[in-house]
């Protein structure tokens, strides 16, 4: 045991981040206040929502529904991120090749590895079940047992969804063996595992629907004593467990399910490891060689390839051929962004009755008093989406220890920050895209108000490259050891998108106070957005070198 926990401990701190190895005091103070300042905001709006919600659920008895449906949520956030964070600590970080030869039983290896993941996914939950649980509690004027209980199920609910999402990527890069060329099947299997999770979800979610006859909804509704329970926890089936002690706490009942919902817990991990030890070390040796052939050029081949062109395109060609043919840039750059229009489509084809209930949205467009809601939703959305791409934010990371080589580059540095920019403004802007003809879709959006959206995303994705090349400017990380640490592992991008969200709730509390309506509020954000961009592109004209510059690996 000693030894998982120093090795967790190991692995956590190396992939730490900037924070506590590079920077200036100033940087970190700076970084840690942004932090807390758009932290604190968030989870006041999800207490007030969640407030609002026992309110009105209290009504009618149903105000249990509010925890299962919490933790439920919370467990499917667990579960499709943990995908992501399984793929890279377990198949990208490459360092099981080191840590087999030292004195460690594989058990201990996975352990650790999961262990570690878990941490990341406490983070996630912070943020989540937190203002719920506390809310909740305060609320309904629970006892001490509450506490209790809600402690220990904060750290024993991502257990379960989490090694769901561990059992599938195990099951896909398992293959790894049969495959000539590592890189490519890291690639294909990494996307082939998150296409799997997001099937899963989609054919669990579909199935809960159709087994629910409308009569028993209705009936549960207006049942009372939190009837509709069992309904919201279908989900997972740790979250029942936890829904049913947390709403029980007073009665020996709820110890019972307690014990039943951390035995669960318990069984799940102890399945996990046996089928690691027998999967994961088949798949994961010699993940980390790669493969090359020869390729015999002609004359006229060798003439097209090395032909003259714009160091602004060279420099984009080179950025984006890198993220393309790297499975952990592509994996959290590339295809991250592309995810969003699929996660918005899950609930659209899995729940029947959901894209009506979208479909009921058009009459925002009719109600004087609200139109303003529309374009702020738009915007809050796409800079969400612009900010959570990590493409900007690590663009300087990226480079790593062969940083130094764009000093001698015959290039201006203004030209390699443009090049940055330019290609995190792609990749971001082909996501928002692809979410806005969703929208199209489903919400039967006016031509007129589409074309007014698609130019807010063009600002609202600027905005969030040219904030992620200046954060990656100020605080690079640019010592590691695989590529997966540079982008996984990199604060830069949580900074990115805090920010992003912190703007885009600034904005929408001023639409709210400004009481404008649809062409007026969106109107005002183009405007707002054009002004800010204008003016971080004037800053990093104007400072952008000097802070190249002084980058030093």
């Amino acid at each position: 045991m000693n030894k998982t926990i120093a090795l967790t401990r190991i692995l956590l701190k190396n992939g730490s981040g900037q924070l506590t190895k590079q920077g200036k005091p100033l940087q970190k103070v700076l970084l840690g206040v942004l932090l807390v300042v758009v932290l604190i905001p968030l989870a006041s709006a999800i207490g007030s929502m969640v407030s609002m919600f026992y309110d009105a659920l209290n009504m009618i008895g149903q105000a249990g529904v509010l925890l299962g449906l919490g933790l439920a949520i919370a467990s499917l956030v667990v579960f499709m991120f943990g995908i992501f964070y399984v793929i890279t600590v377990f198949y990208f970080a490459q360092d099981v090749e080191h840590l087999l030869p030292l004195p460690l039983k594989p058990g201990q290896i996975v352990t650790a590895k999961f262990l570690t993941v878990l941490g990341y996914e406490y983070l996630t939950l912070l943020l989540l079940l937190v203002p719920l649980l506390g809310v909740y509690g305060y609320k309904d004027g629970v006892g001490v047992l509450y506490w209790v209980y809600a402690v220990l199920i904060f750290l024993a609910l991502p257990i379960v969804p989490l090694i769901l999402a561990s059992i599938i990527a195990m099951a896909v890069m398992s293959f790894a063996g049969i495959s000539r060329n590592k890189d490519r099947f890291r690639m294909f299997g990494g996307i082939a595992a998150v296409l799997l999770s997001f099937g899963l979800n989609m054919f669990i979610q579909r199935t809960l629907s159709k087994a629910m006859k409308p009569e028993q909804l209705q009936e549960m509704l207006t049942g009372g004593n939190n009837s509709f329970v069992d309904m919201a926890t279908r989900s997972f089936p740790s979250v029942k467990l936890a829904a049913n002690a947390l709403l029980q706490e007073a009665q020996l009942s709820g110890l019972a399910w307690l014990g039943l919902f951390v035995g669960l817990s318990v069984l799940g991990y102890l399945v996990f490891v046996a089928l690691a030890q027998k999967f994961y070390f088949k798949g994961v040796i010699g993940l980390s060689e790669s493969g090359a052939r020869r390729i015999r050029l002609s004359g006229s081949q060798l003439d097209k390839r090395t032909s003259q062109q714009s160091a602004l395109k060279a420099l984009m060609t080179k950025e984006i051929r890198v993220l393309l043919r790297t499975p952990p840039y592509f994996l959290n750059c590339v295809l991250m962004s592309l995810l969003w229009p699929v996660l918005m489509l899950i609930p659209i084809l899995t729940q029947p009755g959901f894209k009506d209930m979208l479909g009921s949205a058009r009459t925002l467009f009719d109600t004087g008093s609200a139109t303003w809601l529309v374009p702020a939703i738009g915007l809050a959305l796409l800079l969400f989406i612009s900010g959570a791409n990590a493409t900007a934010p690590t663009s300087i990371s990226r480079e790593g220890a062969g940083f130094f080589v764009s000093k001698y580059l015959p290039v201006r540095y203004g030209s390699m920050i443009v090049a940055k920019v330019a290609t995190g403004w792609l990749i971001t802007m082909c996501g928002a895209f692809l979410v806005l003809l969703v929208a199209l879709f489903v919400l039967k959006l006016p031509a007129a108000f589409l074309a007014v959206m698609l130019a807010i995303a063009v600002l609202a994705t600027l905005f969030a490259s040219l904030t992620g090349v200046m954060i990656d400017l100020w605080l690079p990380k640019l010592v590691w050891d695989n590529e997966q640490k540079a982008v996984k592992q990199n604060m830069n991008g949580l900074f990115n998108m805090l920010l992003n969200v912190a703007v885009a709730a600034a904005l929408f509390y001023g639409l709210s106070r400004m009481g404008a309506g649809l062409w007026g509020s969106a109107f005002a954000l183009l405007g707002v957005l054009a002004v800010a961009d204008l003016l971080l592109v004037r800053l990093l004209k104007a400072k952008g070198e000097a802070w190249f510059g002084k980058i030093e690996v």
